[in-house]
């Protein structure tokens, strides 16, 4: 069984929390799996319904009044008596009927049981129940295993996590026995991603990756026809985006151009396309800021964004096969920016960074910026070949001193080292770089150097 970190959100919202649970995400990321299994863990009675799949449920469960109604309903479902207090009731696959969501206000309420609700955001009905219950319901977004699950999966004990970290915070190499390995280990989780069907199956298989390509391209396929299902009149719209995706991020720069859509293409005419691929848990929108200060969103420019897929292991098998080859053998004589941006945009989500770049004429572009509670700015480079310290555009940047950039990270293949504010960090360490947004001590900054 996968470890996941959503397992220690569950515990937390059972011990601290009162409210109904709200868990969304993309297809196939595990929801369900981990609602059931802390259940049946975590409670004294359990009982889960699917409105996708169990016809019966559905049909007795949409005809309820009230939460009486309701609760009544669980009963006549339920194999066994649910007890007071110490029952989880999970409905699956809410999308089918949002409205259920409505009730969680009086559900919570009457407090007999607890309540967790799941769905994919394939679709995105959630956005449109008439009287969602603010204040009755906590949200939890689950997307794909991040390189520290993936890392937990294949085997890799706490030691060697905590001493990535570790060397993070104390800007020390990795010992080249662990930077190795995990260079390795992060080159099989590019091109097996962290879908955990994928996964698993990797692991099953004896870290084999034989069979992961053709479970990919079904993902692929499955959120392809979920779109023709759920996006309505905007369907064709929201597939020719979703298709186009892989080549925006073969070209450089990576930001998506409208013209590939249709030579007059406007942003305000496909808003909602994009925006349906990002709230349905496909794909990461990483909006372009003028400024690198906080608040970020203050010069955010509309329509000007990148998009990455949510999952990288999916990303590749989009591909041809070559591709997927050069990420896994380190080929570095092949342009694979685009794959490793990817990635970095899918950890900085799994920890819940919001996603900006900085592009400013007089400066150029740099790949991420980061920006954390207290208005910490942290710029960052992606790099995928050998030029590791040629990035010009950040060495302009971090000269604007009204932005106050004590930190700038470049991710690459390369072992920790730094000059002046300029962190150069191996790119498997993305898991844990929300770290550097968390801490306001000077622990963080290094004596300025000129920079060239």
């Amino acid at each position: 069984m996968l470890r996941r970190k959503v397992t220690e959100r569950l515990a937390s919202w059972k011990r601290t929390s009162d409210k109904a649970l709200l868990i969304t995400g993309a297809r196939q990321v595990g929801k369900s799996f981990a609602i059931r299994e802390f259940g049946r863990a975590e409670f004294g009675t359990y009982f889960e319904a699917n409105l996708a799949l169990d016809s019966d449920a559905r049909e007795t469960l949409l005809g309820a009044r009230n939460s009486s109604d309701f609760i009544n309903r669980i009963s006549l479902l339920s194999r066994t008596p649910l007890k007071e207090g110490n029952a989880l009731v999970f409905i699956d696959e809410i999308q089918e009927y949002p409205e259920i969501v409505t009730l969680a206000k009086a559900l919570v309420e009457d407090g007999r049981y607890r309540y967790a609700f799941s769905g994919s955001m394939l679709g995105t009905e959630f956005k449109g129940i008439t009287s969602f219950p603010v204040g009755f319901v906590e949200q939890l977004i689950m997307r794909p295993l991040d390189f520290e699950e993936f890392s937990w999966a294949v085997g890799v004990g706490e030691e060697p996590l905590a001493e990535v970290r570790a060397c993070l915070r104390e800007r020390r190499e990795v010992p080249r026995y662990l930077h190795d390995a995990f260079l390795r280990n992060f080159r099989a989780y590019l091109v097996a991603g962290g879908m955990p069907e994928v996964v698993q199956s990797y692991i099953d298989a004896g870290y084999s990756l034989t069979k992961t390509r053709a479970l990919q391209s079904t993902l692929v396929s499955q959120y392809a026809q979920d779109i023709s299902k759920y996006a309505g009149v905007r369907a064709l719209s929201v597939r020719e985006i979703f298709d186009l995706l892989p080549l925006q991020l073969e070209e450089d720069p990576h930001r998506f151009v409208f013209a590939s859509i249709e030579e007059d293409a406007r942003y305000d005419t496909y808003d909602r396309d994009f925006l349906w691929l990002v709230n349905a848990g496909v794909a990461h929108m990483v909006r372009q800021a003028t400024e690198a200060k906080s608040p970020l969103r203050r010069t955010e420019v509309a329509g000007r964004f990148k998009l990455y897929q949510s999952d990288t292991g999916m990303l590749l098998s989009r591909y041809p096969q070559a591709t997927a080859r050069a990420v896994y053998l380190d080929r570095r004589d092949q342009n694979l920016g685009g794959i490793y941006e990817n990635a970095v945009a899918q950890g900085l989500s799994a920890a819940n960074v919001p996603l900006w770049y900085f592009a400013s004429e007089g400066v150029g572009e740099v790949d991420f910026l980061m920006e954390g509670a207290h208005g910490r700015v942290v710029p960052i480079e992606v790099k995928s070949g050998r030029k590791v310290r040629g990035h010009a555009a950040l060495n302009r940047l971090l000269r604007i001193d009204e932005y106050r950039i004590r930190d700038a990270i470049v991710l690459s293949r390369n072992n920790v080292s730094h000059e002046g504010p300029v962190l150069y960090a191996p790119i498997y360490m993305v898991f844990c770089l929300d770290e550097l947004t968390e801490r306001d001590g000077g622990d963080f900054t290094f004596a300025p150097v000129a920079l060239p």
